[in-house]
């Protein structure tokens, strides 16, 4: 089996499949600045995304773009136009997410990226001898994410059990095909497949944390909720109080990407073999081929926190009240379908990568920094930002692309 030597000072090559998208961009970024590396060695990161509009804000970053559509070209097309910028590759990340508009079209997606990603390895692992290359086998890093868990127990509740990667499935329908596709992947032979399962993001155009936000500005400027001036102001919220909202900011979640890749490329960390702490490359590789890691934040917030956070900035100095009816929602505010964030009750363990790769999450949590997200949530929406768009149309049922 290839690997990269931690002492080969040539650019080590890392392949982001959806690299315009919400994790995708934050997982380049990542990787481009990854300070952790045995000198001299350094990422350099290639996108590969559907529209050539976007390549020049990835260029802006550092990042190289490959401008290729598996909704248009076939496997073999866009396998072609990634391996005229590079034969061999040390990682391939997929974090791409169909339109769900579809579900067969959407279970074509997930057959032609895994096409996509065995032809890149084979490719990568059979340099013609005499052609003056080397063999590289790709660490293949595929991103699927922790609702195919399902929910767990309410804080408080005596039950309550994080969800590990040892949980049982059981994903909504809007997820299911991505957690197909993912599970196709790990039965692959020959490939070596990690697929991680994310909690829910922040920061920055906000994902879904950004119709949380929504959810409340819209509340606060409703009719209903500004047509007595006097009356003190209470923030509702349908969910329970207890529920559990367990995110993690998107930068912390991609420098756990860049944590799996350097267990591979430069022996560090804790290997995974029982018994053999000081594994070499190869015997690591192996230990985390084929598994699954869940990243999450340090600690779950509740709904308590969160609505607390929430009600103070957006000055309901009435505070907030739960487990309220859709029909004490003003229309404005239920518009925005946030029964998906605020209603989504999941705790996740993350011990495994913490254990295994000494990766911590460092940014503040969602209601530790809530003024700052809130504004970087509002520049991101005034200045056109596509993920912004993507997920409130989604959050009023459009799961198209």
């Amino acid at each position: 089996m290839g690997s990269t030597s931690s002492t080969n000072s040539s650019p080590l090559t890392a392949l982001i499949i959806g690299a315009n998208g919400y994790l995708g961009s934050a997982i380049s970024s990542a990787f481009l600045r990854a300070s952790n590396l045995p000198t001299p060695n350094f990422f350099r990161v290639y996108g590969l995304i559907r529209r050539s509009s976007n390549a020049p804000a990835l260029a802006l970053r550092e990042t190289i773009p490959i401008v290729a559509s598996l909704s248009s070209d076939s496997p073999a097309a866009v396998t072609q136009a990634i391996l005229a910028h590079s034969r061999t590759w040390d990682v391939v990340v997929v974090c791409t997410e169909p339109s769900q508009s579809d579900p067969v079209a959407q279970t074509q997606h997930w057959h032609d990226v895994l096409a996509l990603v065995k032809a890149l390895v084979e490719a990568s692992t059979s340099i013609p001898s005499g052609s003056g290359g080397k063999a590289v086998t790709p660490l293949v890093l595929w991103s699927s994410g922790c609702k195919d868990y399902g929910t767990t127990k309410l804080h408080g509740d005596l039950d309550l059990e994080p969800h590990t990667e040892w949980a049982a499935l059981n994903p909504p329908d809007v997820v299911r095909c991505r957690m197909d596709g993912a599970l196709r992947a790990l039965k692959v032979v020959g490939l070596d497949v990690v697929v991680v399962r994310a909690s829910p993001l922040c920061g920055y155009s906000g994902s879904y944390y950004g119709a949380a936000l929504e959810y409340v500005a819209a509340f606060a400027a409703s009719k209903k909720y500004n047509e007595h001036e006097n009356e003190t102001k209470v923030l509702k919220f349908t969910a329970d109080a207890d529920t559990i909202m367990h995110g993690i900011h998107v930068d912390d979640c991609a420098d756990a990407y860049v944590a799996l890749a350097g267990i591979v490329l430069f022996d560090m960390g804790t290997s995974l073999d029982e018994g053999s702490g000081n594994g070499t490359p190869k015997s690591r590789r192996a230990s985390i081929a084929g598994q699954v890691f869940n990243i999450s934040g340090r600690r779950y917030e509740t709904l308590t926190e969160v609505g607390a956070a929430l009600a103070a900035e957006y000055g309901f100095t009435g505070g907030t009240q739960f487990n309220v009816s859709a029909d004490n929602i003003p229309e404005e505010a239920e518009y925005q379908r946030s029964e998906f964030v605020f209603g989504y009750n999941q705790w996740v363990s993350s011990e495994k990568i913490r254990a295994l790769t000494g990766w911590r999450d460092k940014r503040p949590l969602f209601s530790e920094n809530i003024h700052a997200y809130r504004l970087a949530y509002e520049a991101a929406k005034d200045g056109g930002n596509e993920n912004v768009e993507t997920v409130r149309k989604r959050m009023v049922g459009d799961w198209g692309e």
